[in-house]
């Protein structure tokens, strides 16, 4: 609003100082000008292909330097302007945004490049790669019918025998992706025969076959379309990027079909056969991931020797690989089995070995996630440069002698400013909004290990007092209670009834510990609808924790904690009371470390609804106060049963 007053002032003052406007324009032109010419100076001796050309070699190595690359290419080709030039350099920062799975910045991009090129260059190959990122980009996005319809349009331009076809297996995938499984076969029988040979094109149209007759139950047909796609890339060494992509997606496929089919044998002989041809490629993570589901095969069937063989074979292959994703999930198998045999050791070991590799995971994640942002940080600089360019060519061609025409000129762009202004206003929002969820999920990856650190001491002093049975009992709830916690993980909110059903297990472990410590009780409100309501998931966890381990653990008497739901008004109120030693008592006990992590464990609760509060527009509050009778705690957590989602998606 300041902004705009600004300019409307300026406005005022250009139309009263008339008479002399035109030896102050030549001053403002040449001082207005100086960012412009700067870049022209800097870029003129750059040329736009040789920018193009060189940020192309780096979209999969150095995404960061080819956007910077473009920028300069497209500040340059807007400057002269090069319309086609201008095109190429959205049609490439589409292609980075598919490099870093970013389909809706991917689709922006390349319509701004379709529009371009649609005016005068429909005969150009840029425009039939705008329409081929135009049907993937929507493909990804679950748009179908769109991306059909530029798919169709990108098969009625001029294209060889080969383009063809790739554009036809396009049009299967996306029959395939719509479930019109009959019509993803007739575009295949449309493909021409080529002169050329193509083994690696050869055998992804024998995966898309393979995967479209496993979803029609011809398993037989499944089977030989998948080994002969494997056995022609093995004949001709075709493996390529393309190849193995294809290879791996239509294994899952397949594989995902036959086990919603119980097909339990005929998905391990599809795995094994993955098995080879990754074993023959030197792909070892997919031979781990391959052992992983074999495992859970087998165990489905009911072998468990086997399963354990096949998992702690999975294990020991992805240790050796510096991949966390992997090791985590072959790991949490593994202590899975092993838990489930009564090798309560073992498990435990695993079970460690499983949390730290999400530790180094969540570390992987963060650092994608702030390389993404980055990118797409260099992106809205990319798009003010735009404007900035663009302006400078609109002073460059104005003529001063026009004195009159000029300020009805700046008008209009006042105009065009404040309009600019507001969309300018709402990316910034987007951005903001987008760092703020980016920031939320840091936040919740940060909220569980010191509890399964806490969880596994728990399984070692039970092991350690020859307690096996309470011990299995243990850690058989404690890997239901993982399993439900990283189902939940990535979930800004969940039903409560999955978070109900989180907690309860959550206190039935800590009293499995504290048993002599303390009893507790649960009310929930029955007007309270648990699988409509919606809750931020570990919010309510951590108070129960404190009440537990710095309220009632030391107390000298067996204590108590009351955990009720209620429901009031637009809100639910959850109230944790205990009559444990209370706040201040605590205080004094605790260690210097124990202050830290306690400190950043509320912090961090108070991040995350800050947070849920800016981005949803809610009102989620947390209140503790001593208990009004005697010692001990109330926390009140005030849930809202409605949120506002503000357009986000």
């Amino acid at each position: 609003m300041i902004r705009h007053l600004q300019i409307l002032c300026l406005a005022l003052t250009l139309s009263v100082a008339l008479d002399g406007y035109a030896q102050d324009k030549k001053k403002e032109k040449a001082s207005g000008k100086d960012s412009y010419e700067k870049f022209r100076s800097n870029s003129l001796s750059s040329n736009a292909n040789d920018l193009l050309k060189d940020a192309n070699e780096l979209i999969s190595t150095n995404p960061d330097q080819a956007l910077t690359k473009v920028k300069e290419a497209l500040g340059l080709s807007i400057a002269q302007g090069n319309t086609l030039n201008e095109a190429k350099c959205y049609l490439l920062i589409g292609q980075i945004n598919e490099s870093i799975i970013e389909w809706k910045l991917a689709l922006d991009n390349y319509i701004r490049a379709y529009e371009i090129l649609k005016r005068s260059h429909t005969s150009s190959t840029e425009y039939q790669n705008a329409l081929r990122g135009l049907g993937t980009s929507n493909l990804k996005l679950g748009n179908y019918q769109q991306s059909l319809d530029y798919f169709q349009e990108l098969l009625s331009t001029r294209l060889n025998s080969r383009e063809k076809n790739e554009r036809l297996l396009d049009v299967s995938e996306v029959y395939y992706q719509m479930g019109n499984y009959d019509e993803a076969l007739r575009q295949l029988d449309n493909l021409i025969q080529s002169k050329v040979d193509d083994p690696t094109f050869d055998a992804r149209v024998q995966n898309q076959r393979a995967k479209i007759y496993a979803r029609t139950n011809e398993i037989d047909k499944t089977k030989d379309n998948y080994g002969s796609a494997l056995n022609t890339l093995r004949s001709n060494n075709a493996v390529d990027v393309a190849g193995e992509q294809s290879v791996q997606n239509t294994k899952e496929e397949i594989a995902d079909a036959l086990r919603s089919q119980e097909l339990y044998d005929d998905e391990i002989d599809l795995r094994k056969q993955a098995i080879q041809f990754n074993l023959e490629t030197k792909n070892l993570e997919e031979v781990a991931k391959d052992k992983v589901e074999i495992s859970k095969s087998l165990a489905a069937k009911g072998e468990n020797t086997a399963a354990l063989r096949e998992i702690e074979e999975a294990a020991r292959i992805a240790d050796s690989l510096n991949n966390p994703r992997e090791q985590a999930n072959a790991f949490l198998v593994l202590a899975d089995l092993y838990e489930k045999n009564g090798r309560n050791t073992q498990a435990l070991n695993a079970y460690k070995k499983y949390s730290a590799a999400v530790v180094e995971m969540e570390k992987l994640n963060e650092t994608e996630m702030q390389e993404r942002s980055g990118l797409i940080s260099q992106q809205r600089d990319i798009e003010e440069l735009t404007k900035n360019v663009s302006m400078g060519r609109y002073e460059e061609t104005a003529t001063i002698g026009r004195q009159r025409l000029i300020i009805y000129g700046l008008t209009f762009i006042l105009l065009i400013t404040a309009t600019t202004s507001y969309f300018i206003y709402k990316n910034a929002k987007a951005s903001q909004i987008a760092n703020q969820l980016l920031a939320l999920k840091s936040l919740r990856s940060q909220m569980n290990p010191h509890f399964i650190f806490n969880a596994l001491n728990s399984v070692n002093h039970f092991i350690a007092q020859q307690d096996e049975r309470t011990a299995n009992k243990f850690l058989s709830e404690f890997s239901q209670l993982m399993r439900l916690v990283m189902e939940n993980s990535q979930e800004d909110f969940i039903p409560f009834n999955k978070e109900q059903e989180i907690l309860l297990l959550y206190l039935k472990l800590e009293h499995y510990r504290f048993r002599d410590k303390f009893e507790y009780e649960i009310q929930i409100d029955e007007s309270i609808n648990a699988e409509a309501v919606e809750v931020p998931p570990m919010l309510i966890q951590p108070y129960i924790e404190n009440a537990v381990w710095h309220g009632l653990r030391y107390k000298e008497t067996k204590g108590k904690l009351s955990l009720h739901f209620l429901k009031a008004d637009s809100h639910m109120i959850v109230k944790i009371q205990d009559d444990g030693i209370g706040r201040k008592r605590s205080a004094e006990l605790k260690t210097q470390n124990q202050r830290k992590h306690n400190s950043t464990g509320i912090r961090n609760i108070d991040e995350r609804l800050s947070i849920i509060n800016k981005v949803y527009k809610t009102n989620y509050r947390v209140e503790i106060e001593d208990a009004k009778s005697g010692t001990g705690t109330l926390v009140s957590i005030y849930l809202p049963l409605t949120r506002k989602m503000n357009g986000i998606s």
